[in-house]
């Protein structure tokens, strides 16, 4: 398989759908993969065109995380003793990337696969979805790559901390229940929500959803409230702005 079609993405007009394409290693995360993730996404920092960007994996699981049996060869990833500098970069690069980020979940998504499904604004489960933290299970850390930042703020911190510290895995319902996933449906129905939602997204003002998920990154890491209104006020102030800018070329 080439290195260029093992991330695939498929532009459906203002919505890339971006697919993680190792189906045979339930798309675990080699070099070469993660390389393909890590320039798609910090490509898409001044993109206009692309306004939602719909992420999955191909086959029976979304990633199974680094892929451990790849061992010494070429393609294996070099991350490890030295530093998770290809994967930080991801993680990152989806952050900083100004489109929202739907998340579709199907069976795994284990170590850095749930590191990138965390990373991701949206997600949704299909029923055969399981998340898995994985790191304390082959005697690393109980948790890396931003996971246990996100789910002590999302799941809770008993929650979470029973999660990292045990491995254990936490199922489709489980996650909708402790709000790490905004949905479940089944399988088959996966495609189909996650195209709901980038079509609900679209309807937003041109500039809309960028400002709001700057906005909503900005809020997260304020400390009071009196700060977070101001940012979002800043934000309303760039929209009205932009609506009228907008506004005023149409009629021209």
């Amino acid at each position: 398989m080439s290195d260029s079609s093992i991330l695939e993405v498929e532009h459906r007009g203002a919505v890339d759908w971006v697919s993680l394409n190792r189906p045979d290693r339930l798309n675990a995360l080699n070099q070469p993969l993660t390389d393909a993730l890590l320039a798609y996404f910090e490509g898409q920092r001044r993109k206009t065109d692309t306004r939602v960007i719909v992420l999955g994996g191909a086959g029976r699981g979304f990633c199974s995380g680094a892929d451990l049996k790849a061992g010494g060869k070429p393609d294996a990833l070099r991350d490890g003793p030295h530093g998770d500098w290809t994967l930080r970069d991801l993680l990152k690069a989806m952050r900083a990337c100004p489109q929202p980020i739907v998340c579709l979940v199907q069976g795994a998504a284990a170590g850095g696969g749930l590191a990138i499904a965390l990373a991701a604004d949206v997600i949704v489960a299909a029923e055969s979805a399981v998340f898995h933290p994985a790191f304390i299970k082959i005697g690393l850390s109980g948790s890396e790559l931003g996971v246990s930042w996100r789910l002590q703020r999302t799941i809770g911190v008993s929650k979470a901390r029973e999660m990292l510290l045990t491995g254990r895995p936490m199922n489709a319902a489980e996650a909708l229940r402790t709000g790490l996933v905004a949905a479940v449906v089944p399988d088959a129905e996966l495609a189909s929500y996650g195209a709901g939602l980038a079509e609900d997204m679209l309807k937003a003002a041109p500039d809309a959803l960028r400002i709001s998920k700057r906005t909503f990154d900005a809020t997260l890491e304020t400390p009071g409230f009196e700060a977070a209104l101001e940012i979002e006020e800043r934000g309303q102030i760039q929209a009205i702005r932009a609506g009228a800018a907008a506004r005023r070329a149409a009629a021209q």
